[in-house]
C-alpha cells in the first residue's frame, strides 16, 4: 500500500480496534456498575457533535462552493445531510442497536441463556455499523489527514463502549475474560475492512464533488448517532451529572485538538 494510503488505513485501524479497549473492562472495570457508560458515551456524543457543526459541515460548504454559488452549496449540504440523517434512521430501524444496548443492565442480572444471545447480537450489530465507517474514515483521512485524524478519534471514542457493550454480557454468560475480549475486537475489525474495500473499489472514483456530499452524509449520520442513540444511553446509565460533564469535556478537549492541530 502506497504511503498516502497508508496513514490513512492505520487510522481507520485504531478506530477499529478501539472496540477491543472497551473490551478490556472485564479484566479491570466493576462490570456489576455500569453507571460509568454515562460519561463516556456523553463524551463521544460531544466529540461528534461538535465535529459535525464545527469541522465537516463547514468544510463540505466550501468544497461545494468551489465549484457553485453559494445557494447551490447551501442546497448540496443541506440535501446530502438529510440523507446521511435519512439513512442513520434506517440504519438504526433494521440494526435496533439502542434496543439492544438498552438490554445491557437487565441482562447482567438475569443470569440466563439470554445474556450470550445478546452479547452476539450487539456484536455482530456493530461489525455492521463498523463497515461503513471504515469507510468514512479512510476517504477523510486521505483527503486530509488532520481531518481524518479527528473523525478517527471521534469513532474511537464512540467504539470504546460498543466494545463494553459487546464484552459485559459476553463475559457474564460464558465466564470468559478472554472470550469476552475477543468478540468485541473481533467486531472493530470490519473498520478497516471498510478502508481496504475503499481502497480496492471505491477510492478510484472519488472527486472534490463526493469527497464534500460524504462530509455531509457522515455529518447527518454522526449527529443523528450522537443525539438519538448515545445521548439516550447515557441518560439511561446515569448516576448524578456524568451525561453534562461527558458532553461538554468531549466538545472542550475535541476543540482544544483542533484548535492545536
Amino acid at each position: 500500500m502506497e504511503q498516502t494510503y497508508l496513514i490513512p488505513f492505520l487510522i481507520t485501524l485504531f478506530a477499529g480496534l478501539s472496540t477491543a479497549l472497551g473490551g478490556l473492562v472485564v479484566f479491570f472495570g466493576n462490570t456489576e456498575k455500569l453507571n460509568w457508560l454515562s460519561f463516556t458515551m456523553s463524551f463521544a456524543a460531544g466529540v461528534m457533535l461538535y465535529v459535525s457543526f464545527v469541522e465537516i459541515l463547514p468544510e463540505s460548504y466550501l468544497e461545494f462552493k468551489h465549484t457553485n454559488d453559494q445557494n447551490t452549496a447551501l442546497l448540496y449540504v443541506l440535501g446530502f445531510f438529510v440523507f446521511g440523517t435519512l439513512f442513520a434512521i434506517f440504519t438504526d430501524k433494521i440494526l435496533p442497536e439502542q434496543k439492544i444496548n438498552s438490554q445491557v443492565n437487565k441482562s447482567i442480572t438475569s443470569k440466563n441463556n439470554k445474556i450470550y444471545r445478546s452479547g452476539i447480537l450487539i456484536a455482530l450489530t456493530m461489525a455492521l455499523h463498523n463497515f461503513p465507517e471504515g469507510i468514512v474514515t479512510f476517504i477523510g483521512s486521505v483527503n486530509d489527514i488532520s481531518f481524518g485524524l479527528v473523525i478517527g478519534l471521534a469513532i474511537a471514542l464512540h467504539n470504546i463502549p460498543e466494545g463494553m457493550a459487546i464484552s459485559v454480557p459476553i463475559y457474564h454468560a460464558t465466564g470468559s475474560k478472554k472470550k469476552a475480549f475477543l468478540y468485541s475486537a473481533l467486531s472493530g475489525f470490519t473498520e478497516p475492512l471498510g478502508a481496504l474495500f475503499c481502497y480496492f473499489v471505491i477510492n478510484s472514483y472519488l472527486d472534490d464533488f463526493l469527497t464534500a456530499a460524504v462530509m455531509s452524509i457522515v455529518s447527518g449520520i454522526m449527529i443523528f448517532i450522537s443525539i438519538f442513540v448515545l445521548m439516550p444511553l447515557s441518560f439511561e446509565y446515569k448516576d448524578k451529572y456524568e451525561h453534562i460533564l461527558g458532553l461538554v469535556i468531549g466538545m472542550f478537549v475535541i476543540g482544544i485538538s483542533i484548535y492545536l492541530m
